[in-house]
Protein backbone atom coordinates (compact mmCIF):
# COMPACT_ATOMS: atom_id res chain seq x y z
CA UNK A 1 0.00 0.00 0.00
CA UNK A 2 1.37 3.41 -1.00
CA UNK A 3 1.80 5.69 2.00
CA UNK A 4 3.39 8.81 0.54
CA UNK A 5 6.22 10.52 -1.29
CA UNK A 6 9.50 12.34 -0.78
CA UNK A 7 11.61 14.75 -2.81
CA UNK A 8 15.41 14.90 -2.46
CA UNK A 9 18.00 16.97 -4.27
CA UNK A 10 20.66 15.41 -6.51
CA UNK A 11 22.83 14.69 -3.46
CA UNK A 12 20.05 12.78 -1.70
CA UNK A 13 19.20 15.50 0.84
CA UNK A 14 15.51 15.39 1.68
CA UNK A 15 13.63 18.54 0.65
CA UNK A 16 10.09 17.36 1.36
CA UNK A 17 8.43 14.24 2.75
CA UNK A 18 4.79 13.37 3.39
CA UNK A 19 3.70 13.16 7.01
CA UNK A 20 2.52 9.50 6.82
CA UNK A 21 6.01 8.46 5.65
CA UNK A 22 7.66 10.44 8.44
CA UNK A 23 5.34 8.85 10.99
CA UNK A 24 6.08 5.34 9.72
CA UNK A 25 9.80 6.12 10.05
CA UNK A 26 9.09 7.21 13.65
CA UNK A 27 10.32 10.73 12.97
CA UNK A 28 8.89 14.18 12.25
CA UNK A 29 8.93 15.97 8.91
CA UNK A 30 10.99 18.74 10.51
CA UNK A 31 13.62 16.25 11.66
CA UNK A 32 13.86 14.48 8.29
CA UNK A 33 14.03 17.51 5.98
CA UNK A 34 17.68 18.40 5.47
CA UNK A 35 18.93 14.86 6.20
CA UNK A 36 20.50 12.61 3.57
CA UNK A 37 18.41 9.52 2.88
CA UNK A 38 21.56 7.55 3.71
CA UNK A 39 21.43 8.87 7.27
CA UNK A 40 18.35 6.74 7.93
CA UNK A 41 19.24 3.80 5.65
CA UNK A 42 20.36 0.52 7.23
CA UNK A 43 24.13 0.15 6.80
CA UNK A 44 23.81 -3.17 4.97
CA UNK A 45 21.59 -1.56 2.32
CA UNK A 46 23.63 1.60 1.70
CA UNK A 47 25.78 0.36 -1.18
CA UNK A 48 22.85 -1.26 -2.97
CA UNK A 49 20.78 1.91 -2.55
CA UNK A 50 23.62 4.09 -3.86
CA UNK A 51 24.08 1.80 -6.85
CA UNK A 52 20.40 1.88 -7.77
CA UNK A 53 20.13 5.66 -7.40
CA UNK A 54 23.36 6.19 -9.33
CA UNK A 55 21.99 4.16 -12.24
CA UNK A 56 18.80 6.24 -12.57
CA UNK A 57 18.50 7.94 -15.94
CA UNK A 58 17.35 11.56 -16.20
CA UNK A 59 13.58 11.64 -16.71
CA UNK A 60 13.75 7.89 -17.30
CA UNK A 61 11.92 4.99 -15.76
CA UNK A 62 11.80 4.48 -11.98
CA UNK A 63 13.76 1.92 -9.99
CA UNK A 64 12.07 -0.18 -7.31
CA UNK A 65 14.19 -0.67 -4.19
CA UNK A 66 13.25 -2.75 -1.17
CA UNK A 67 15.33 -1.36 1.66
CA UNK A 68 15.59 -1.17 5.40
CA UNK A 69 15.45 2.08 7.33
CA UNK A 70 16.49 2.80 10.90
CA UNK A 71 13.40 4.06 12.71
CA UNK A 72 13.48 6.93 15.18
CA UNK A 73 13.06 4.42 18.01
CA UNK A 74 15.95 2.27 16.79
CA UNK A 75 13.95 -0.45 15.05
CA UNK A 76 14.35 -1.66 11.46
CA UNK A 77 11.57 -0.67 9.05
CA UNK A 78 11.42 -2.31 5.61
CA UNK A 79 9.70 -0.42 2.79
CA UNK A 80 9.41 -0.61 -0.98
CA UNK A 81 10.57 2.64 -2.58
CA UNK A 82 10.07 3.55 -6.22
CA UNK A 83 12.62 6.24 -7.15
CA UNK A 84 12.80 8.45 -10.25
CA UNK A 85 15.28 11.16 -11.25
CA UNK A 86 13.83 14.41 -12.66
CA UNK A 87 16.01 17.09 -14.25
CA UNK A 88 19.70 17.16 -15.11
CA UNK A 89 22.96 17.04 -13.15
CA UNK A 90 23.23 18.88 -9.85
CA UNK A 91 19.84 20.53 -10.40
CA UNK A 92 18.02 17.19 -10.63
CA UNK A 93 15.65 15.83 -8.01
CA UNK A 94 14.96 12.33 -6.71
CA UNK A 95 11.27 11.56 -6.26
CA UNK A 96 10.44 8.61 -4.00
CA UNK A 97 7.13 6.78 -3.64
CA UNK A 98 6.95 4.70 -0.45
CA UNK A 99 4.85 1.57 0.03
CA UNK A 100 4.49 -0.84 2.91
CA UNK A 101 5.66 -4.44 2.55
CA UNK A 102 3.30 -7.31 3.23
CA UNK A 103 4.71 -9.22 6.20
CA UNK A 104 4.22 -12.63 4.57
CA UNK A 105 5.99 -11.38 1.44
CA UNK A 106 8.78 -9.96 3.59
CA UNK A 107 9.34 -13.31 5.29
CA UNK A 108 9.17 -15.22 2.01
CA UNK A 109 11.69 -12.89 0.35
CA UNK A 110 13.89 -12.03 3.33
CA UNK A 111 16.88 -13.43 1.48
CA UNK A 112 16.47 -12.01 -2.03
CA UNK A 113 20.08 -12.84 -2.82
CA UNK A 114 20.69 -15.98 -0.73
CA UNK A 115 23.93 -16.25 1.15
CA UNK A 116 24.74 -19.51 -0.60
CA UNK A 117 24.78 -17.66 -3.93
CA UNK A 118 27.08 -14.99 -2.50
CA UNK A 119 29.38 -17.71 -1.24
CA UNK A 120 29.37 -19.54 -4.56
CA UNK A 121 30.16 -16.31 -6.43
CA UNK A 122 33.00 -15.65 -3.99
CA UNK A 123 34.31 -19.20 -4.40
CA UNK A 124 34.22 -18.94 -8.20
CA UNK A 125 36.17 -15.69 -8.11
CA UNK A 126 38.65 -17.29 -5.73
CA UNK A 127 39.17 -20.21 -8.13
CA UNK A 128 39.70 -17.80 -11.03
CA UNK A 129 42.31 -15.83 -9.07
CA UNK A 130 44.12 -19.00 -7.97
CA UNK A 131 44.06 -20.31 -11.55
CA UNK A 132 45.48 -17.05 -12.93
CA UNK A 133 48.22 -17.03 -10.29
CA UNK A 134 49.18 -20.64 -10.96
CA UNK A 135 48.86 -20.80 -14.74
CA UNK A 136 49.08 -17.19 -15.88
CA UNK A 137 46.17 -14.81 -16.46
CA UNK A 138 47.27 -14.15 -20.04
CA UNK A 139 46.02 -17.54 -21.28
CA UNK A 140 42.46 -16.98 -20.04
CA UNK A 141 39.88 -14.54 -21.36
CA UNK A 142 36.77 -14.83 -19.17
CA UNK A 143 36.95 -11.19 -18.07
CA UNK A 144 33.22 -10.60 -18.58
CA UNK A 145 32.25 -13.44 -16.22
CA UNK A 146 34.70 -12.26 -13.58
CA UNK A 147 33.29 -8.73 -13.81
CA UNK A 148 29.70 -9.96 -13.51
CA UNK A 149 30.59 -11.99 -10.41
CA UNK A 150 32.41 -9.06 -8.85
CA UNK A 151 29.57 -6.59 -9.51
CA UNK A 152 27.14 -9.14 -8.07
CA UNK A 153 29.26 -9.51 -4.93
CA UNK A 154 29.61 -5.75 -4.46
CA UNK A 155 25.99 -5.45 -3.33
CA UNK A 156 26.31 -8.38 -0.93
CA UNK A 157 29.50 -6.95 0.58
CA UNK A 158 28.22 -3.33 0.70
CA UNK A 159 30.80 -1.63 -1.51
CA UNK A 160 30.34 0.32 -4.73
CA UNK A 161 31.69 -1.30 -7.90
CA UNK A 162 33.27 1.56 -9.85
CA UNK A 163 35.30 0.82 -13.00
CA UNK A 164 38.60 1.57 -11.17
CA UNK A 165 37.56 -0.73 -8.30
CA UNK A 166 36.72 -3.51 -10.76
CA UNK A 167 40.08 -3.07 -12.50
CA UNK A 168 41.87 -3.21 -9.14
CA UNK A 169 40.02 -6.29 -7.85
CA UNK A 170 40.52 -8.25 -11.07
CA UNK A 171 44.00 -6.92 -11.90
CA UNK A 172 42.82 -5.76 -15.32
CA UNK A 173 43.83 -2.69 -17.35
CA UNK A 174 41.28 0.13 -17.18
CA UNK A 175 40.84 -0.05 -20.96
CA UNK A 176 39.89 -3.72 -20.75
CA UNK A 177 37.32 -3.01 -18.05
CA UNK A 178 35.80 -0.14 -20.03
CA UNK A 179 35.60 -2.29 -23.18
CA UNK A 180 33.83 -5.14 -21.41
CA UNK A 181 31.48 -2.78 -19.58
CA UNK A 182 30.32 -1.55 -22.98
CA UNK A 183 29.74 -5.15 -24.08
CA UNK A 184 27.81 -6.00 -20.89
CA UNK A 185 25.70 -2.87 -21.28
CA UNK A 186 24.95 -3.81 -24.89
CA UNK A 187 23.72 -7.22 -23.68
CA UNK A 188 21.50 -5.54 -21.02
CA UNK A 189 23.43 -7.26 -18.23
CA UNK A 190 24.38 -4.04 -16.41
CA UNK A 191 22.77 -0.63 -15.96
CA UNK A 192 24.33 2.44 -17.62
CA UNK A 193 27.25 3.71 -15.54
CA UNK A 194 26.28 6.93 -13.75
CA UNK A 195 28.59 9.78 -14.75
CA UNK A 196 28.42 11.45 -11.32
CA UNK A 197 29.00 8.51 -8.96
CA UNK A 198 30.66 6.15 -11.45
CA UNK A 199 28.76 3.20 -9.98
CA UNK A 200 28.23 -0.07 -11.86
CA UNK A 201 25.35 -2.41 -11.04
CA UNK A 202 23.71 -5.40 -12.64
CA UNK A 203 20.46 -4.84 -14.49
CA UNK A 204 17.41 -6.92 -13.49
CA UNK A 205 18.23 -9.17 -16.46
CA UNK A 206 21.84 -9.45 -15.30
CA UNK A 207 20.87 -10.35 -11.74
CA UNK A 208 18.41 -12.98 -12.95
CA UNK A 209 20.89 -14.62 -15.32
CA UNK A 210 23.85 -14.55 -12.94
CA UNK A 211 21.78 -16.05 -10.12
CA UNK A 212 20.42 -18.73 -12.45
CA UNK A 213 23.99 -19.71 -13.34
CA UNK A 214 25.08 -19.66 -9.70
CA UNK A 215 22.28 -22.10 -8.87
CA UNK A 216 23.32 -24.55 -11.60
CA UNK A 217 24.81 -27.77 -10.29
CA UNK A 218 27.86 -29.22 -12.10
CA UNK A 219 27.00 -32.25 -14.21
CA UNK A 220 27.95 -35.50 -12.52
CA UNK A 221 30.73 -37.46 -14.19
CA UNK A 222 29.75 -40.96 -15.19
CA UNK A 223 31.51 -43.66 -13.25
Amino acid sequence: MIIGHSISNASGILQAIDEPVAMLLQRTQKHLIGLSYLAITHAADMARSLNRVAALQTNGGPSMIRKRYIGGEGGIITLDVQVSRLGNGDSSYLVGTFATVNQADLVANADKIPQRLWLRAKDLLGVMRARDAALGADIFADHAWGMLLLIYLSEAESWIATPPAIADHLALPATTVERWLRVLLGRDLIEPVDSLRNAVQLSPTGIRRVERLLQERPAETAA
